[in-house]
């Protein structure tokens, strides 16, 4: 781990930031435009002679080589991106088309290809070696030497348009002609024509803010070799991105697709928003988006104090370096939101980052001098994936609870309806699995005489319930009669409270159960600053029914008379229920047991347990369970 000399270890004296002049990542200037619309902008200033024009300027780069030494925060940023370009930029291995484990994606191909390219054109800016030069420009003809960019699944060629847009735009003085004349028409032929039709443009999702932020800025970097076809693919972006924006952040910003999604989509969304901004002085309205202002308050509180996030539906409990809360933090004021940026900061965890160069142009703020901690401890949004979010404080040890509804068929969706995550005492004690690399899952199914879109159906019958962490008896919730959920049924928030005494969600579960209950509704709650207490309010149906009610945990269980005991460290935490009669029980965690037969998974479950109780609902029956887990 490189120490950088002279770091500033105070973060209130790390984020003494610098205004960086000409770049409007994030801030509205005096200058900026409001325009809605493509013709409403001024595009007279998309000439030859107007590059740099993507997220920074040639005036930006001569200010940060300026700075370096005298701003700890870019100092730092600009030591990991050298970095990065010295291990990533000068790579002797060349960019090779290769599909993954699946035949079905050049995603980490596309990742690869615009983390080296950005780097090196980065580098070379800020220090005239054409050892970075010339890496970029062999790596831009690589790629544009590729069949294609995978049109098919077109995540990949947005990430590619944005790699080459950025070597083409920040080297363009110094680029061959031939490889500027290559990369033009590369970027038309693999990148804009190919996307004619395709189906990201009516999605509401991810995949529109990743694929339009790529167009965009391609078509923003070329613009004055094909004006006409240049304006046709931004107008096109802008109005197609409309709907995701409406879709992913109202009417609160809680994100459907989850922590992780957040990033990636949104990510690609600040960028497209710098990119218009930096090259046409407007966002074009897409700031003003309902719930936009409040979607990186969403992001922060689903990291809870273990810096695990809350990874519900396909995401990961890794916490990450984030640039897109740069912008957040700068745009809409609130400098908190960069309380979780420190840890990147500091130690490095923005180097195998692809967006690193945005986090860089995005400290052109002005005004922040300290990271308070956050105003609230508690975050809740409905939308289509309702979600609570709640902590005792912003320390390590605090406690910190997250709960979510929603329907397993929506995006990235699983069976998970009530399910929970907790953090207490410095340890995750209700974990999420999230799901395995998709790639292994997309050659398992294939494996099994199927196919890789089996994971991708989320209609009722899809195979890819049948795979464990999918469905819901591998998540924190309750199962009846051993049977999955119906997986169109929403769960929605019906209400949240926040006192000193007590802070909860609840929801409700009924329509999971396709009748084998008359109602079920969840209420999660943080009691007394001091432990975890879940409620579960059912109703029998016209039978009696079985009830599993499951944790997944990373704690060692000790089974007792009257509960489970859980140990991680030197902490021990009991589960413990009341309202009915229980038997604790134990249920497997090996890949077999799963459904994922494959030594490739075993890491995924390696480590964990599932626990939990079952007992008998009588027809017509209420019973109010009251399940706690506590400090011993």
């Amino acid at each position: 781990m490189r120490v950088l000399k002279g770091f500033i270890t105070s973060f209130a004296a790390i984020l003494a930031l610098l205004t960086i002049a000409g770049c409007n990542c994030g801030v509205k200037t005096s200058s900026t435009v409001h325009a809605e619309t493509i013709d409403e902008a001024d595009l007279s200033v998309l000439t030859a002679a107007n590059h740099p024009r993507l997220f920074v300027d040639a005036n930006t780069f001569k200010i940060i080589r300026r700075s370096l030494g005298k701003n700890p925060l870019l100092t730092n940023l600009h030591s990991q991106i050298m970095e990065q370009a010295a291990s990533s930029g000068l790579a002797e291995e060349p960019l090779v088309y290769k599909k993954d484990q699946s035949n079905k994606r050049i995603l980490q191909i596309s990742i690869q290809a615009m983390t080296r390219i950005a780097s090196a054109a980065y580098a070379y800016r800020m220090t005239g070696d054409k050892r970075y030069l010339e890496h970029a420009e062999k790596d831009l003809n690589d790629v544009c030497d590729f069949p294609d960019w995978n049109p098919d699944h077109f995540l990949d060629t947005g990430g590619m348009s944005l790699g080459v847009a950025i070597g083409y735009d920040w080297l363009y003085d110094v680029l061959k002609p031939a490889t500027k004349k290559k990369v033009e028409e590369t970027l038309v032929k693999y990148a804009f024509e190919t996307a004619e039709g395709r189906s990201f443009y009516n999605e509401v999702n991810n995949w529109n803010q990743i694929c339009n932020s790529g167009l965009v800025t391609a078509a923003l970097a070329i613009w004055e070799t094909n004006p006409e076809l240049c304006k046709a693919m931004v107008s096109k972006s802008i109005e197609s991105n409309k709907g995701a924006l409406k879709a992913c952040y109202s009417p609160d910003g809680a994100f459907p697709e989850g922590s992780t999604y957040w990033k990636y989509g949104t990510e690609s969304q600040c960028m497209m928003i710098s990119a218009l901004e930096t090259a046409l002085g407007s966002d074009f309205g897409m700031c003003s988006a309902e719930g936009f202002d409040m979607t990186a308050d969403y992001q922060i509180h689903s990291i809870g104090p273990t810096l695990k996030r809350f990874n519900y539906s396909d995401c990961d409990e890794t916490l990450g370096s984030n640039p897109a809360l740069m912008f957040f933090a700068t745009r809409f004021n609130k400098p908190y939101l960069l309380i979780y940026e420190r840890q990147a900061i500091e130690n490095d965890g923005y180097v195998n980052n692809y967006s690193l160069f945005f986090g860089l142009a995005c400290i052109a703020r002005s005004g922040i001098s300290e990271i308070p901690v956050p105003p609230d401890n508690m975050f809740s949004g409905k939308g289509d994936t309702p979600v609570a979010m709640m902590r005792t404080g912003w320390g390590e040890k605090d406690l910190y609870l997250g709960i979510k509804g929603g329907k397993g068929a929506g995006p990235h969706g699983h069976m998970d309806s009530g399910n929970f995550v907790f953090d207490a005492y410095g340890y995750r004690w209700a974990s999420d699995y999230g799901a395995p690399p998709y790639d292994k899952l997309e050659a398992f199914f294939i494996r099994q005489g199927g196919g890789e879109s089996d994971l991708w159906d989320m209609g009722p019958e899809s195979k890819r319930w049948d795979i464990f962490p999918y469905n819901n008896k591998a998540h924190n919730t309750i199962t009846i009669n051993d049977s999955k959920f119906d997986v169109n049924s929403f769960t929605p928030l019906t209400a949240v409270e926040d006192t000193p005494s007590k802070m909860s969600a609840t929801f409700d579960i009924t329509s999971c159960y396709f009748g084998n209950v008359q109602s079920a509704v969840r209420t999660a709650a943080i009691v007394d600053k001091a432990y975890l207490e879940v409620r579960d309010n059912l109703k029998g149906g016209s039978k009696p029914a079985r009830v599993r009610w499951t944790l997944v945990t990373r704690g060692e269980p000790e089974f007792t008379d009257d509960g489970i005991i859980l140990s991680q460290g030197d902490v021990k935490m009991k589960l413990h229920a009341e309202g009915a009669a229980v038997t604790y029980k134990s249920w497997p965690t090996d890949v077999d047991s799963m459904g994922l037969a494959g030594e490739e998974f075993v890491p995924f479950v390696k480590g964990s347990f599932i626990v939990g109780y079952e007992m008998t609902l009588q027809k017509d029956a209420e019973v109010n369970l009251v399940t706690t887990l506590k400090k011993i």
